[in-house]
């Protein structure tokens, strides 16, 4: 396992803090981030489902449990947004628009460096697996492909290569391509990949 990244993905997890609250069985951090990657990946949907049908007693158990959980592995602006959302429907029984929006974005940031942690462990604590390859220079060609012409199954490639994508471009560069596909914004992704260099431009006209 790496030392925590610096820059603007420090915050995403403290991994020092992370450790420490684990005495520094880094094995058991690692199952740590299984669960939660289990359990919570798809959490802003049902937060948002429970919404939907006017139940804020459960929207307000499912932040209250990401809460703790994000707080589990010290993922502490994650944490940050759960509280808020908790207190607002608390205070009023709804969460504004803007604070799910960045409540989901702060879980897709904390989810992308779970599943590099997971996937790129340190050696003593658990080997990577040997599948776990940078993306295939014809399935990224593909990929460019199809986001230059706009094609809606980019958003499912994306996701069946996801995996490699996230070894081939890093956590960082993942959560920003993830994000743009999740918002349509094909453009933007290309770029991020273009600007990669992972593979040379396709010819469009092949």
């Amino acid at each position: 396992m790496t030392d925590a990244p610096s820059g603007d993905a420090a915050a995403i997890i403290d991994l020092a803090a992370a450790l420490d609250r684990v005495m520094g069985d880094r094995a058991m951090f690692l199952r740590l981030l299984a669960r939660f990657a289990g359990d919570y990946r798809d959490v802003t949907a049902r937060l948002q489902a429970a919404l939907d049908a006017g139940d804020a007693v459960l929207a307000q158990r499912i932040a209250h449990t990401l809460k703790g959980a994000a707080g589990m592995i010290e993922a502490l602006p994650l944490r940050r947004l759960a509280l808020d959302v908790e207190l607002a429907l608390k205070t009023d029984g709804a969460v504004p628009a803007a604070l799910i929006g960045a409540l989901d974005f702060a879980l897709a940031r904390v989810m992308v460096e779970v599943d590099a942690l997971l996937v790129t462990p340190d050696a003593a604590a658990l080997p990577a697996p040997p599948s776990m390859l940078p993306v295939d220079a014809r399935d990224l060609m593909r990929l460019r492909k199809m986001l230059d012409i706009g094609d809606g199954r980019a958003p499912e490639l994306v996701a069946l290569l996801r995996p490699r994508l996230l070894v081939t471009l890093g956590a960082n560069r993942m959560a920003l391509l993830e994000t743009a596909i999740r918002h349509f914004d094909f453009e933007h992704a290309l770029l991020l990949l273009s600007d990669h260099g992972a593979a040379s431009a396709p010819d469009l006209n092949a």
